[in-house]
């Protein structure tokens, strides 16, 4: 699914797969075989050649932050493209899919985003990400070391979850990922020099309304018919691609013109955040 997008994405974009100098590989779940690198895969199916491709771990948050590591590499490199995809199955889950977490349903899909230095449809204005690692227990509980990742004996996401949260408090947990989101999104807006009334899209994780209103609208005071929340129940939550496929729905949709500002918001276990900033410059 990944190196499909990838391809859709280069040739979308006029650039030729040689234009590529970096190709970044953001997942969650099994990608199938242990020690096997898939990231590779995407890379010789979509691009070929010898520029350097890396697979990106952070979660749900690996999509945006492999464009600010994309950002970073073009500035200090060089090069013309840089290629973000995502991809994940989540057949194999400990736990199920339907159970795996409140207020979320994972769903398989792939994304790709094409970087260029040269054209595109949207600028990148801003981009920051922010970090709080004490929170990392919140997917830990009480588990250990686990020999095999996916079997039986493996404790589910959500019982782990509830493990955590039975010793700590959940106010003040919910508190800290507001403040993480809102110490987030502010940087990112002073940076592009747009207020928060300003942005005419904003991509939010796809996840339940209850844990959207706690976690994002009512905190940040985001109006709801301003996100795509509408569409994105209806594919679940897409590993490290929520917010690639947002844009790319925005785009295909033709619900953008130019001008408009659009924000790509993520949050990924461990716990990061991170927020784009783009402007809109043609169709």
């Amino acid at each position: 699914m990944a190196a499909q997008a990838a391809r859709d994405a280069i040739a979308a974009s006029s650039h030729a797969p040689e234009d590529v100098a970096l190709t970044l590989y953001a997942f969650i779940s099994n990608q199938g075989l242990s020690g096997w690198h898939a990231g590779a895969y995407v890379h010789r199916s979509a691009v070929g050649g010898h520029s350097p491709v890396l697979e990106v771990g952070q979660r749900s948050n690996g999509g945006l932050t492999s464009l600010d590591l994309a950002v970073a590499y073009l500035q200090a490199r060089g090069g013309s493209a840089a290629l973000v995809t995502t991809g994940d199955r989540f057949g194999d889950l400990p736990g199920g899919r339907w159970n795996y977490d409140d207020g979320l349903i994972p769903g398989d899909g792939a994304t790709a985003l094409l970087l260029s230095r040269e054209r595109g449809f949207a600028r990148i204005l801003s981009l920051t990400i922010r970090c709080d690692s004490s929170l990392e227990g919140l997917h830990r509980g009480d588990a250990g070391y686990v020999e095999r990742p996916n079997s039986d004996f493996t404790p589910s996401f959500r019982q782990r979850k509830r493990e955590y949260l039975s010793r700590n408090d959940l106010k003040e947990v919910a508190g800290r990922f507001t403040a993480g989101a809102a110490a987030t999104v502010a940087p990112a807006l002073e940076e592009a020099k747009v207020h928060k009334k300003e942005i005419d899209h904003w991509v939010l994780p796809f996840i339940g309304l209850h844990e959207l209103r706690t976690y994002y609208l009512d905190p940040l005071e985001i109006p709801l018919e301003s996100t795509l929340w509408s569409w994105g129940r209806t594919v679940g939550h897409l590993g490290a691609g929520d917010q690639i496929a947002g844009l790319h729905r925005l785009h295909t949709q033709g619900l953008l013109a130019p001008g408009q500002t659009v924000a790509l918001l993520g949050v990924g276990a461990g716990f990061s955040w991170s927020c784009a900033v783009l402007r809109i410059e043609g169709p």
